[in-house]
């Protein structure tokens, strides 16, 4: 059996310029052609001041924020189909015998009061005192 190679990295989008790809630099030319028509269409400047900055700012988002690996644009379009969707809920009982049998617990006893144990004298002094000595 032949092995052929198998390609890899085949989700990684081409650079067109050193950083940016394709979708990321037409997010940016589309904010920035939304600005210019706004900036002719909209009299009051100031309006149009914070408009631009918002279309910018979602237009950065949208080109370069990634949750886990997958772009913003496809976490929107999620969120906006579960939103829009029918959901299902199914619940499922569980059935139990009846009637309910009580749970038997263990009793807990006292521990009685018996002979108390002494400690043993240690064969660690006793080896430590043949060892200073050197009787061994």
């Amino acid at each position: 059996m032949e092995h052929y190679p198998i390609p890899q990295f085949i989700e990684e989008e081409s650079k067109i310029i050193t950083f940016m790809s394709f979708r990321q630099f037409f997010y940016l030319v589309g904010a920035g052609l939304a600005c210019f028509f706004m900036y002719y269409l909209i009299p009051f400047k100031p309006l149009f001041y914070m408009l631009a900055i918002l279309v910018f700012v979602i237009a950065v988002a949208l080109a370069f924020v990634q949750i886990n690996g997958t772009p913003l644009l496809n976490y929107l379009l999620s969120l906006v189909g579960f939103s829009m969707g029918g959901k299902n809920y199914v619940w499922k009982k569980k059935e139990s015998p009846y009637p309910f049998k009580p749970i038997e617990r263990t009793r807990i006893r006292k521990i009685e009061q018996g002979p108390v144990l002494q400690a043993q004298a240690s064969q660690l002094k006793k080896t430590k005192t043949a060892v200073e000595l050197r009787t061994k």
